[in-house]
């Protein structure tokens, strides 16, 4: 009961409770999905308005303009998603192992790191591109939602939940979350230069933030014969509606928590911000290895910039920053009286109020706050031969704080080959938060029309790495004249 008193503490310090919470955000088309995580320096012209600006005036097909309809991903990964270490402790063997082997497995899932899932949603409802015959320039304009979530954790919580509190000992419990919606304006342009075989892009935006939340927990929990002691310290900051209807109206104490609010997406702008993808693509040559092939060699980085948040903007912090049980003091006449002698009632009502001493009472600062963008760097690869397209490169986050693409390098390989009017495409990726992750896509290709499906998974959350990766894009409609 006092372990649930304590998380009942986590749960008003903000970490717990929020909307749904490492996928990469790295693969922003059904073709790059479908081939493990690579984008093609000559892949349809509206997917270089979010992967890589420079492919605009990369192998153009005589279409002048094209514009897609209902762009749609989303992904689910990370290195907290084990499913091996899931099944020895809450599957079958629940409440079978020993302390000393749920120690085992947590050391295996854990180590000293922390582990994260992440969820990453996008839909791009239009996007047109423009590549006018025989000029160096070309251009786009897209509009785009996104939603990212992470929650990131050591092993603390479930040390304490798993092996218990019984032995006298001093466990860390440390974690943070983030959300964030935001819908975003893009216009991308490339030049080709004449005297060399180099494309250049860029794509600026205008973001607008619809919601954001977040929260970092930094604590250790000490259990001794007669006492269990939780110091802890958080910072929680919100704008938004998850700001106004979930922040300021949460009371982990109550009966309904969350009271007549959803926390929801909303629709009021909370925050602006500015970003901009830069790209370049070299063409490194024709009939390199076989004759009648053309290699393209890429660079870009996405999602340099910042948002300022300022609408119902909040950062909440602790008044108190320790919760101690020491055992709870038998009032006999109150325990008959008010509880009608149920000893049990009795006691948690006395947890209770403790925890609520501890953790009820918050700083709120009503101050406006800034944050970046999940900037990444991405190196691939391109190997044309008629029917067949072979992509290689690397993705790296460069902004732990973010989420969406790990700091940790991920390498993809992949491919497509046209069958008539149908494209099949599969890859691999290795790295990153997850293990080995296999991929795959099919699409339809006839005249000026063009439908996209691409999906990946890992198949195992311990092969080649650790983590799971889940993802599926669909582009409706691309129509070229």
């Amino acid at each position: 009961m006092v372990v649930q008193a304590f998380l009942t503490g986590l749960l008003a310090a903000g970490l717990t409770g929020l909307p749904t919470a490492h996928a990469q955000s790295g693969a922003r088309s059904s073709w790059a999905i479908g081939t493990g995580g690579g984008a093609s320096a000559v892949g349809s012209p509206t997917s270089a308005l979010y992967t890589n600006p420079s492919h605009l005036t990369v192998g153009a097909d005589g279409s002048s303009f094209e514009l897609r309809f209902f762009d749609v991903r989303t992904s689910l990964g990370g290195d907290l998603l084990q499913f091996n270490h899931y099944e020895d402790t809450f599957g079958e063997q629940s409440g079978t192992l020993t302390d000393a082997e749920e120690a085992a497995v947590l050391d295996e899932w854990f180590g000293g790191d922390p582990r994260s899932v992440t969820t990453y949603a996008e839909a791009v409802p239009f996007s047109i591109t423009y590549q006018p015959s025989g000029k160096q320039w070309a251009f786009g304009v897209g509009l785009r939602s996104r939603t990212i979530s992470e929650v990131e954790t050591n092993r603390g919580a479930f040390d304490l939940f798993l092996v218990g509190a019984d032995s006298s000992r001093t466990v860390p419990v440390n974690g943070r979350h983030r959300v964030f919606n935001t819908v975003d304006l893009t216009g991308s342009f490339s030049y080709a230069f004449e005297s060399i075989p180099l494309s250049v892009g860029l794509s600026p935006r205008l973001i607008f933030g619809t919601n954001y939340a977040d929260g970092t927990l930094d604590s250790d929990v000490t259990v001794t014969d007669s006492v269990f002691v939780h110091r802890f310290d958080y910072t929680a900051r919100a704008a938004g509606s998850l700001s106004r209807d979930l922040y300021d109206t949460f009371d982990a104490f109550s009966g309904s928590p969350f009271g007549d609010t959803s926390g929801g997406i909303g629709s009021d702008v909370a925050g602006i911000g500015i970003g901009v993808d830069l790209g370049a693509t070299y063409a490194v040559g024709s009939d390199l290895f076989v004759p009648g092939s053309d290699l393209f060699v890429s660079l870009s980085l996405t999602d340099l910039g910042i948002v300022q948040w300022s609408r119902d903007a909040q950062t909440v912090t602790p008044e108190n920053n320790e919760f101690r049980f020491e055992g709870v003091e038998l009032d006999l006449d109150r325990l008959e009286e008010e509880y009608d002698n149920d000893v049990g009632e009795y006691f948690k009502d006395q947890v209770d109020s403790l925890a609520q001493d501890a953790y009820e009472d918050v700083q709120r600062d009503r101050s406006s706050f800034s944050t970046g963008l999940p900037t990444a760097l991405h190196l691939g690869s391109t190997w044309v031969l008629d029917q067949l397209t072979l992509t290689g490169g690397a993705t790296v986050g460069l902004n732990s704080d973010a989420g969406a693409v790990s700091t940790t390098p991920a390498v993809h390989l992949g491919g497509e080959y046209q069958v008539g009017p149908i494209p099949l495409r599969a890859g691999v990726r290795l790295g990153g938060p997850q293990a080995v992750t296999l991929a795959g896509g099919i699409g339809v290709d006839v005249r000026s029309f063009r439908f996209d499906l691409g999906v990946s998974g890992s198949p195992s959350t311990s092969t080649l790495g650790s983590g799971g990766r889940y993802s599926v894009s669909l582009s409706l409609a691309t129509v070229r004249f």
